[in-house]
């Protein structure tokens, strides 16, 4: 392994690697973290013994808790400053993302062994295959802090559709495994104690087939779907950043770091402050 990773504990069995995901105290994904992820992909493919990853969380209970909103506050910030050209998302302004399918042709499997939102729900709809624990739930929540997801609304319209796309991004609510498997968000629900066999099981299965056709299939299937998708990616970036500047994103990302980049929290004290935002603010000062 050329590299040494701070925030994914490496596994390997035989055909099959694990990225276990570490960021304590929160989970936080980040740009170092999507950073080094995308180096263990670019490891991944071009080691010749390696035929199938998996990612999912060192701590179960906690998967991605989404993107650290401090960053993209940031973002916001140095978007008012400047007329474009600075780096927001990981990308300059003429930069592309890339997504998983672009920078490994073998199969990635995600195991959501906890809660995941925001980026880290995005990060999940770009895995070849996801299996998730009946006892958790995904969801893009951005929309409680007055910004469109950064970049997972193309990808989620390939697998759910128009209208649960929107659905989900407006509402930002929570959806578990059975609802998730069967509205083709993930692959399978599984039951806690047997997510991770599961899971296993698939990998050794595609392990055992030929990695040539794996990858000639996940290049097709890519290709035929995803013809639009980078114009969809760009359309996606652009708004992302044009709604993180708006006021409200501003005011409820700075509320959410008060709280502590806890939802439930924040959720609760808006509550008890009958939704006034200053009321909110003062509990969260106490």
């Amino acid at each position: 392994m050329s590299i040494e990773p701070r925030f994914y504990h490496v596994e390997k069995q035989g055909p099959i690697v694990t990225w276990k995901f570490s960021n304590p105290p929160q989970n936080l994904a980040s740009l170092e973290t999507v950073d080094e992820f995308n180096q263990l992909l670019e490891e991944f493919e071009n080691d010749p013994e390696l035929c199938v990853g998996i990612i999912t969380s060192a701590t179960p209970g906690t998967f991605i808790q989404h993107f650290d909103v401090s960053t993209i506050e940031g973002w916001a910030e140095e978007l008012d400053g400047t007329a474009g050209g600075g780096v927001v998302a990981g990308q300059t302004e003429n930069e592309e993302p890339k997504t998983i399918n672009e920078i490994t042709s073998k199969p990635v499997i995600c195991a959501i062994n906890g809660p995941v939102e925001g980026g880290g729900c995005e990060l999940a709809l770009y895995c070849d295959f996801r299996f998730m624990s009946r006892d958790t739930f995904i969801g893009q929540s951005e929309i409680h802090a007055g910004f469109p997801p950064g970049y997972g609304i193309p990808r989620m319209l390939q697998l759910i559709g128009l209208g649960k796309t929107l659905e989900l991004c407006m509402t930002g609510r929570r959806v578990y495994a059975d609802e998730a498997e069967r509205i083709g968000l993930v692959t399978r629900a599984c039951n806690p104690d047997e997510l991770e066999t599961e899971v296993m099981q698939l990998a050794l299965y595609l392990a055992s087939k030929s990695p040539v056709a794996l990858s000639l299939i996940k290049k097709i299937t890519y290709g035929c779907c995803d013809l639009n998708l980078h114009d969809g990616l760009a359309l996606n970036r652009d708004l992302f950043k044009k709604g993180i500047q708006s006021d409200y994103a501003r005011m409820m990302m700075r509320l959410y770091l008060m709280a502590g980049q806890n939802a439930d929290r924040l959720s609760k004290a808006f509550e008890e402050a009958g939704g006034d935002p200053d009321k909110v603010e003062k509990l969260l000062r106490t």
